[in-house]
């Protein structure tokens, strides 16, 4: 099982939302050294999500990528995935560790409270956000913004990932804030060469981090 990669860069959300090809982004996101991708698939069976995870766990353990499931501890055991990103519940993410003591946990926060009480029962990095305005979820509460984000990096020590209606775009404006990964789901998957925007991004990232 592989642990959290130093620097996280480009988290790479491939979300069911937006398509069904999983194993088709995953060797993708392989090939353009994306340190990790999180499986997402809240409409899908559970044994539809146990089949992709499992295909998508496959190509990446011959890989150096990271292999996450989202809130789905029975789908992440099951496939052996290296970890699993759960939302904002204490007794969630204290069940998600008891069975799964050695694997990679990432919470999802939106405040400074929310984050240093994740970072404090023991969570392994924080997904922040949203960050800018998106459409990814029907639910999702306000944007937090840039300055919200900078006061939780600034204030807390584990990685933290932000998300939200990041795109190339407003990417180093991310970056800027100091924080460790960005999130990045329909930006790449509606992209009309998602190859081609993975790579965009990339290119971003390594040139900030060479600053």
């Amino acid at each position: 099982m592989k642990t959290l990669p130093k620097k996280m860069g480009l988290y790479f959300i491939i979300d069911g939302m937006y398509t069904k090809e999983f194993e088709k982004f995953t060797r993708m996101a392989i090939r353009n050294d994306v340190s990790i991708i999180q499986y997402r698939d809240k409409d899908a069976s559970l044994e539809s999500m146990k089949e992709n995870a499992q295909r998508m766990q496959k190509l990446t353990s011959q890989s150096s990528t990271c292999f996450i499931v989202n809130d789905n501890p029975g789908v992440a055991l099951f496939s052996h995935a290296d970890g699993i990103h759960v939302g904002q519940s204490d007794e969630n993410y204290l069940e998600v560790r008891k069975h799964m003591p050695d694997k990679i946990i990432g919470v999802s926060t939106m405040t400074l409270e929310e984050s240093t009480e994740a970072e404090n029962l023991g969570a392994d990095y924080l997904g922040i956000g949203p960050i800018f305005v998106t459409q990814t979820k029907p639910d999702t509460p306000p944007p937090i913004g840039l300055n919200n984000l900078k006061e939780i990096v600034d204030n807390t020590t584990i990685p933290i990932v932000a998300i939200g209606g990041i795109n190339a775009e407003n990417l180093e404006s991310i970056l800027k804030t100091g924080v460790h990964g960005v999130a990045i789901i329909s930006a790449i998957l509606t992209a009309p060469d998602p190859e081609i925007e993975i790579q965009k991004i990339q290119d971003i990232i390594k040139k900030y981090n060479k600053k």
